[in-house]
């Protein structure tokens, strides 16, 4: 009787044991994940604002809008970033062709997305994606890519083609820091007649996971 009495003690302590050790290894991967933050970023703003026209002489002047991603991806650094809904209003057709579209990242490691290319008056909303196979199509109907997409360009495109020497892919801002203001600038370069509003874009950034 005194024996199986302290076998039923072991097998007890050694279950508790077990319980413990359990609830601390899982108390660990709690606080560990909790440290580690959240993986992706995702924001959206609508600035709803009026890019100059082009002057006759002289620069164009840009409109700048700005997401910021705060201090929960500090430390973080970028693994894929998309430019998503990026929408214009035109006031004419051939407004949107007078329009230049440049990312700028916290560091100022910047990629054209657009440049003075596109149909139409308007556009979007658009997301800049380099993972899809899909490219804009500038005059219908395109037949250089397995997939295109039409004005107003309402959908994914890739950066292939869209502009003048500088534009995409937009991997070229992966392993840039995550955290700072990012930038959306646009302007007007096709000389004075046509105007647009930069209506609305947004940011989804990835984090690059760790080497393990």
């Amino acid at each position: 009787m005194g024996r199986s009495r302290w076998a039923l003690i072991g097998i007890l302590a050694l279950a508790l044991c077990t319980i413990v050790g359990m609830t601390l290894a899982g108390s660990a991967d709690a606080k560990k994940k909790k440290k580690a933050g959240p993986s992706v970023f995702q924001q959206s703003v609508s600035p709803n604002a009026a890019i100059p026209d082009d002057a006759t002489t002289g620069p164009s002047t840009p409109v700048n809008s700005n997401i910021t991603v705060g201090k929960k991806f500090k430390g973080k650094v970028v693994g894929d970033v998309n430019v998503t809904g990026v929408q214009t209003t035109g006031s004419a057709d051939g407004a949107l062709n007078d329009l230049v579209f440049r990312l700028i990242s916290p560091t100022g490691r910047s990629v054209v997305l657009l440049a003075d290319s596109g149909t139409g008056a308007s556009m979007g909303p658009l997301t800049f994606d380099d993972d899809t196979f899909t490219e804009m199509c500038y005059s219908p109907p395109c037949q250089w890519a397995p997939q295109t997409l039409n004005p107003p360009y309402v959908g994914t495109v890739n950066l292939e083609y869209n502009g003048a020497a500088g534009t995409g892919p937009l991997a070229q801002l992966n392993g840039l820091p995550m955290k700072g203001t990012w930038t959306l600038s646009v302007w007007d370069e096709g000389g004075p007649g046509t105007t647009s509003v930069l209506n609305a874009w947004g940011l989804r950034i990835t984090a690059k996971k760790p080497v393990t």
